[in-house]
């Protein structure tokens, strides 16, 4: 008999601001505690930057440390209210599934202010324990 089916989805709200730090815009830690496949990630829109900045956010081993491999340099600036983006794009060549370590966490930074940007990261996954 198949084992059924254990996934989820996680809602990242995402807040613009003047740092660049890792994880400045937002951050959240591995919601289930085990290793998570994750098969789709879409970034929505609320309100753009106020000024030209890019997004990138992907998985890291702690919530300060900024990644690429969901989000790579996408610019939040400009008409883009209402706009949803894929994510995932570093991987989509390569035909391979990214996994969410237990322990890791899912950051996004800017690559410049993003002062005035709201939107919101909704990453789908398959639980693996």
């Amino acid at each position: 008999m198949a084992n059924s089916f254990a996934g989820g989805y996680v809602e990242i709200p995402l807040t613009g601001v003047a740092s660049t730090d890792g994880g400045a815009v937002g951050a959240a830690l591995n919601p289930e505690g085990v290793p998570l496949i994750i098969t789709d990630v879409k970034l929505y829109v609320d309100t753009p930057s106020t000024g030209a900045a890019n997004l990138s956010a992907g998985i890291a081993a702690n919530g300060t440390t900024s990644d690429t491999d969901m989000i790579n340099a996408l610019a939040v600036n400009g008409a883009i209210t209402g706009k949803a983006y894929h994510g995932m794009t570093a991987l989509a060549a390569k035909g391979e599934a990214q996994v969410w370590g237990a322990t890791e966490y899912i950051t996004a930074t800017g690559s410049a202010s993003t002062a005035g940007f709201v939107g919101r990261l909704f990453v789908k996954y398959i639980r693996v324990n």
